[in-house]
C-alpha cells in the first residue's frame, strides 16, 4: 500500500488494469481532507486531461450540479442504475448523516439486488485507502461511464472459404458440348 499526494500517472487502459494498480493505495489529489472518495475518481479524469467537477465541494455535486461538465469524452452520463456496468463511476446522493454523498467505481455489473460492490476510497478500510465495499443504491443519482473501457464483442472467427466444387449438374446437362 502506498500513499500518493497530488495527481500521479496510473495505468488505465482497462478497468481491471486501473483496479489492479490502485487497490490498497491512498490518493489525495487536492491536498485537502485526506483520501476522499472524490480524489480517487478525479484521478481517473486527470488521466484523460479532464477535471471532475463538484460545483460545491461535495461528491453528490458531481451529478446534481456538474453532470454536463463531467459528461465529456471519454465519459458519458447514464441515468439508470439498472444499466450499471463494471468500471462505471457511480454518484450517490447525500442523506441521513452523510452530507457529502459518495462517488466510486462499480466493481461489478448491476445484479438486481439494490446493492453493488464499489471500488472506492473513504468507504471504510485502512486509512480510507482504495478498497471494495458493498453499497446500497438507495441514494443513486447517476453514472459516468468511461467509453474507453467498454468491451467490444469478440470478433468472429474467420470462416474458411468453401472450396469451389465443379458444377457437375451443369456439366452433365451439357455433356455433349464437351465432347469433340
Amino acid at each position: 500500500m502506498a500513499q500518493y499526494n497530488g495527481y500521479v500517472s496510473v495505468p488505465h487502459s482497462s478497468y481491471q488494469e486501473w483496479r489492479d494498480a490502485t487497490l490498497g493505495n491512498g490518493y489525495n489529489v487536492d491536498g485537502m481532507f485526506g483520501n476522499q472518495c472524490w480524489d480517487f475518481c478525479a484521478l481517473l479524469y486527470w488521466q484523460y486531461g479532464r477535471t471532475l467537477q463538484t460545483g460545491n465541494g461535495y461528491a453528490y455535486g458531481c451529478w446534481t450540479l456538474r453532470k454536463d461538465a463531467n459528461s465529456v469524452p471519454p465519459f458519458v452520463a447514464i441515468n439508470f442504475y439498472e444499466e450499471i456496468k463494471r468500471g462505471d463511476i457511480i454518484v450517490l446522493n447525500r442523506g441521513g448523516r452523510n452530507t457529502t454523498g459518495h462517488i466510486a467505481f462499480a466493481d461489478e455489473d448491476y445484479n438486481g439486488t439494490g446493492y453493488i460492490k464499489m471500488l472506492g476510497q473513504n468507504q471504510g478500510g485502512v486509512n480510507g485507502n482504495v478498497n471494495v465495499a458493498n453499497s446500497s443504491l438507495s441514494r443513486f443519482l447517476g453514472v459516468f461511464r468511461n467509453i474507453n473501457w467498454e468491451t467490444s464483442p469478440t470478433p468472429p472467427t474467420p470462416s474458411r472459404k468453401k472450396k469451389k466444387k465443379f458444377p457437375w449438374a451443369i456439366a452433365w446437362a451439357n455433356w455433349d458440348s464437351f465432347k469433340h
